[in-house]
């Protein structure tokens, strides 16, 4: 048994594919597939099943996934010991969010302490399970709104994380100069149907954002080729200013361009509330330096 057998069957385990693993990897699928089998004859159990659309893993998998984690955090521990005393560290990981980008690079300059390695990392929901499991970000900072939250819990409780809310907020829509409902005050759902959208990739899929009060949701639109979906903040900003179109969201602020150019509008009737807050390790805490950064949110999270 190595290192290698071990990874490879860690990160196909996270991506629930040989093939999205070997993109991950820099290598092949066979060459995967061949790595992890030789781990199963070692050890002479399934590890994973494989299926026509991936791989999940077995029982006997799970437990073996745990300790294979542990093993490769504490591999990293050692090949990045430098001395007796490491330089302290601050990782975060972070779903698109502009007002909380914009209170780390200000915590960062002001308030951090040097020196610290620090890192701020923007990706997915699920990249973010895998960064916090990993050991390779410390806390992650996501979006949950009120349907999502039994599954989600379900997830922490699986992944042995825990959640910590922060702040509970609406989304706003979004829209630029040139969108018909810059100067509104308020959003209804009639002036939702008329409308087209740009979407951030990671918040269309973890919002369950209804456009419309009833029957017709989110998906049904973006079913119908109504929603520009990117991985580009910049290009939501920019087809706001640029174009009629808008963007429901609770990452974007009006601060992005300048107030007056980007309005983020209330939707009335709107009563999915989303839950503002971060994810960590349950066994462990957070370090001083993330404490800080906690308490430098509460103290400067505005709208």
């Amino acid at each position: 048994m190595d290192l290698k057998q071990l990874q490879y069957f860690v990160v196909s385990v996270d991506s629930g594919s040989l093939k999205k693993a070997a993109k991950v990897l820099y290598t092949s699928q066979p060459h995967i597939s061949k790595t992890i089998k030789s781990l199963e004859a070692e050890l002479q159990v399934e590890l994973l099943t494989r299926k026509y659309r991936g791989v999940e893993v077995t029982e006997e998998g799970r437990k073996v996934y745990e300790y294979a984690c542990r093993i490769l955090v504490e591999a990293g521990r050692i090949q990045n010991v430098r001395g007796s005393q490491a330089p302290k560290a601050l990782s975060v990981a972070a779903v698109s969010d502009s007002r909380l980008e914009e209170l780390f690079q200000r915590f960062y300059a002001k308030e951090l302490p040097c020196p610290v390695r620090a890192q701020y990392i923007q990706c997915s929901m699920e990249e973010i399970f895998q960064h916090i499991h990993r050991h390779t970000a410390e806390m992650g900072f996501v979006h949950v709104d009120a349907r999502q939250m039994t599954a989600f819990k379900q997830t922490l409780e699986y992944r042995h994380l825990e959640f910590v809310p922060l702040a509970e907020m609406e989304p706003l829509l979004f829209v630029g100069p040139k969108n018909p409902l810059f100067g509104a005050e308020l959003a209804t759902g009639k002036d939702l149907r008329g409308l087209q959208y740009v979407q951030m990739r990671d918040e269309q899929e973890a919002l369950s954002i209804q456009l419309i009060q009833g029957a017709e949701d989110y998906r049904y639109y973006r079913n119908r080729g109504q929603v520009l979906v990117t991985d580009s903040r910049q290009m939501v900003v920019q087809m706001l200013l640029s174009s009629p179109l808008a963007s429901i969201s609770c990452g974007l602020s009006g601060r992005e361009a300048g107030s007056e150019k980007i309005r983020g509008i209330p939707i009335r009737g709107m009563k999915e509330k989303v839950t503002f807050g971060y994810i960590k390790r349950k066994r462990d805490g957070i370090s001083e330096e993330a404490e800080a950064f906690v308490s430098y949110i509460k103290m400067h999270w505005k709208r």
